[in-house]
């Protein structure tokens, strides 16, 4: 069996309750053995003990090494798993905290190695000797490095006393210094990586970077000594399919305990962890290289991960016609690939504040998000005030609780829209137009976006009073926490991201362009004649609902959707802004401005009542950038041309699922002419898309006969998933959104 087939096996075939058990009982057997430590002395205690006896195991066709043992569990084994997870004092809760959705400083890795990253250490704990807060910080750094190489060493004795001498010399070069080969840098890329989301984070979701800019060096220096580009494709897809081995059943945003493994199993069981290719470089020039091609003809059809992100600058496909061709190639096979225009993210984060040359390090992570890479905080991921600050008021505890992810409601802003609708229909003075709508809509977003900076501002101001009362593994692998001893969620990172969205897109614009068509355009209704039908759910109001259907929505490339979808986003924009470019320069506070709702379009259109778009109560809003189903009625094309319309260079992230049909891109011409469309969308300020290859009849036949289908793949949103593993309702989607 090769590592690809290994790999889709157990992305289709391991038992759906598969848990990594070991990992569990070594943790519930430390819970207290260190609890008398302060957390970085602990983090690096418990990381010591449970590195020196997880599993090392290997197999033969093991290039690099890094796999994590799970199973169906026996009774006993089921209980100890429920009363670890039941646990609410488990040691995830208070010593390994998750470090997921971010990325590392992968460069500094592979050009120091570990033992470079403890001599940093060793040499800022003598630079902050005076400091022993820092010190406490820094001496738990200095012991999970030595955790890892010993970890590292035992792995090499493993895999020596199995035979596998190539592996063992690797294994025991990167616990001794730093790579020199392109396959020691890979086996150190893994290791890292592997840690994380095997045994520290629960949907870690990581972002790997660009390997082909820091392996680059690596890769060059093994050819000039006779290296074959075959082996470096061998060790590349190996990469690869570790990947898929440490992960397990199902989806994980629709799906539930009956129809998947569960992040508390395994930890990394359908998280994505995001690669990128290509894109600019510190200077804004073209980063293409080899590497990237070898990196791009590496992508294996049939696996979940890596998710490869391709940062398309203008004129790549011209510039680079085989590595567009190899990308294309794949994308019309559903392999995990996905384009962003690397201007358009660029663009975004300068005009959020944020200076050019901290703008290009940007990377995305899971599911879609972008945030400034190496050097940055997601504020939403733990820890948080209450781990660093456990003295903070019962007032600020109360305060800090509340959530300012994406708006002030349950349904996203189209129901913020129905409930300026309601505000304005039983006010003094009834709206003489669509702008007055405008006014009361954009009024609820400042508020909010003035409510959300606020809130994070006084988050960060409580983690840093005690900046290095918390370490975590994602600490350990940045440079400024290391130099100045503390936490990079609390005071090291340069920027502190949060993601404002506007959720549900065209569904907003769709109701716009409802009100404005039908009540001040045509005067065919009154606005309380539509709320009377929306409260009503349509029932007993089937012209209005046939005339709500009938106007053209966003994504038909009609003028006046056309309009109102750059007036709300140019809008939506301007207020962010306006508001929150002070923050990014006094505080270091970032706003990503996106449109992604991943799958809570779902969620939010079953907490919602109908709106004037005629969609009835509880039926999904739209998708991320993508137009409400039914809305594209001039086409593909006529739907990117709509798209087009729209002020990208103003947002880092919103997906675009383009799904196709197989048959309409056969052949070479077939992929000639997707290569063509996605270029052409790109080249003229096109965010993102990205590719599924199925036909519906596919879909459908893989509902009532799974077992003949189970390594069909689909993307998801910033994800893949196995068709078959998904529950009915995400199928059914899925479906549907085909046939538009």
């Amino acid at each position: 069996m090769t590592n690809v087939e290994e790999a889709r096996r157990e992305l289709s075939e391991k038992p759906l309750k598969s848990t990594s058990i070991n990992r569990i009982r070594i943790l519930h057997k430390l819970k207290d053995k260190y609890s008398g430590l302060l957390q970085p002395l602990r983090f690096a205690a418990v990381m010591s003990d449970f590195l020196s006896e997880i599993d090392t195991p290997l197999e033969k066709n093991d290039i690099i090494a890094g796999r994590c043992v799970d199973k169906p569990l026996g009774e006993e084994e089921e209980k100890l798993y429920r009363e670890f997870v039941a646990d609410k004092d488990n040691l995830y809760s208070n010593t390994l905290f998750e470090v997921g959705h971010c990325t590392f400083d992968w460069d500094d890795l592979i050009d120091k190695g570990l033992t470079g990253l403890k001599e940093r250490a060793l040499s800022s704990l003598e630079k902050n000797s005076a400091d022993e807060d820092k010190c406490v910080f820094l001496r738990g750094a200095i012991g999970f490095y030595d955790a890892m190489t010993a970890f590292a060493l035992r792995y090499s004795e493993a895999a020596k006393a199995k035979g596998m001498t190539s592996v063992a010399n690797t294994l025991y070069a990167v616990a001794t210094r730093a790579p020199q080969t392109f396959l020691e840098a890979m086996q150190l890329y893994w290791l890292v990586a592997f840690v994380d989301c095997a045994y520290i984070t629960a949907n870690p979701t990581l972002s790997l970077g660009r390997p082909d800019r820091f392996l680059y060096k690596l890769y060059k220096s093994d050819r000039e000594k006779g290296v074959g580009d075959d082996e470096i494709r061998r060790i590349i897809i190996d990469y690869y399919c570790k990947h898929n081995l440490i992960m397990g059943r199902g989806e994980h945003q629709r799906g539930d305990e009956s129809n998947t493994t569960g992040w508390s199993r395994i930890l990394n069981f359908d998280a994505p962890q995001y690669l990128h290719l290509a894109g600019t470089d510190e200077n804004g020039k073209p980063a293409v290289n080899r590497l990237t091609q070898l990196f791009a003809e590496c992508i294996q059809p049939g696996l979940k991960n890596p998710v490869v992100v391709v940062r398309y600058y203008e004129g790549m496909a011209k510039d680079c016609p085989d590595l567009w061709a190899t990308l294309t190639e794949k994308a019309l096979k559903s392999c995990s690939l996905m384009f962003y225009n690397d201007n358009d993210v660029i663009s975004a984060f300068e005009k959020m504040g944020v200076p050019a040359k901290d703008a290009r390090d940007y990377e995305h992570f899971g599911c879609n998000w972008a945030g400034l890479g190496k050097n940055s905080c997601w504020m939403l991921m733990a820890p948080r005030s209450r781990h660093f600050s456990p003295d903070m008021t019962a007032e600020e505890r109360e305060e800090l609780k509340v959530n300012y992810y994406r708006t002030f409601t349950d349904g996203g802003w189209a129901e913020d829209f129905m409930i300026i609708a309601h505000e304005l229909a039983g006010g003094s003075v009834p709206p003489r137009s669509i702008d007055d709508f405008y006014a009361a809509f954009m009024a609820r977003v400042e508020k909010f976006i003035a409510f959300k900076l606020e809130k994070i501002k006084k988050e960060l101001e409580v983690r840093c009073r005690h900046a290095s009362a918390v370490i975590t593994y994602g600490d350990c692998f940045r440079v400024p926490p290391i130099e100045t001893g503390t936490a990079n969620n609390a005071f090291a990172a340069k920027w502190y991201f949060e993601i404002q969205t506007l959720v549900c897109f065209a569904s907003l614009v769709d109701n716009f362009t409802v009100v404005d068509k039908l009540v001040y355009r045509d005067k065919k209704y009154s606005l309380q004649q539509l709320l009377a039908a929306t409260d009503a759910d349509y029932e007993g109001y089937d012209e209005i609902f046939a005339d709500c259907r009938a106007v053209a929505k966003f994504g038909s490339d009609e003028q006046l959707s056309n309009y109102h979808a750059r007036r709300v986003l140019t809008q939506y924009l301007d207020i962010m802004r306006r508001l929150a470019v002070p923050y990014a320069r006094k505080y270091g506070i970032v706003l990503m401005p996106s449109v992604e709702s991943d799958t809570n379009n779902i969620k939010m259109g079953s907490a919602c009542g109908a709106t004037f778009d005629a969609r009835k109560a509880g039926e999904p809003f739209s998708q991320n950038m993508r137009p409400s189903f039914g809305a594209c009625t001039s086409g593909f094309v006529g739907m990117l041309s709509a798209l087009l319309k729209l002020p990208m260079d103003g947002l880092a992230s919103g997906a675009l699922n383009v799904d196709i049909q197989p048959q309409n891109y056969a052949g070479e011409s077939g992929r000639e002419l997707l290569g063509k469309i996605v270029a052409a969308y790109l080249d003229n300020g096109g965010l993102h898309m990205q590719i599924s290859c199925q036909s519906v009849d596919e879909l459908l036949d893989a509902q009532i006969h799974p077992e003949r289908h189970r390594d069909l793949m689909v993307r998801v949103t910033g994800y893949s998933g196995i068709f078959v593993d998904m529950s009915k309702e995400m199928q059914n989607y899925v479906i549907e959104r085909l046939k538009q």
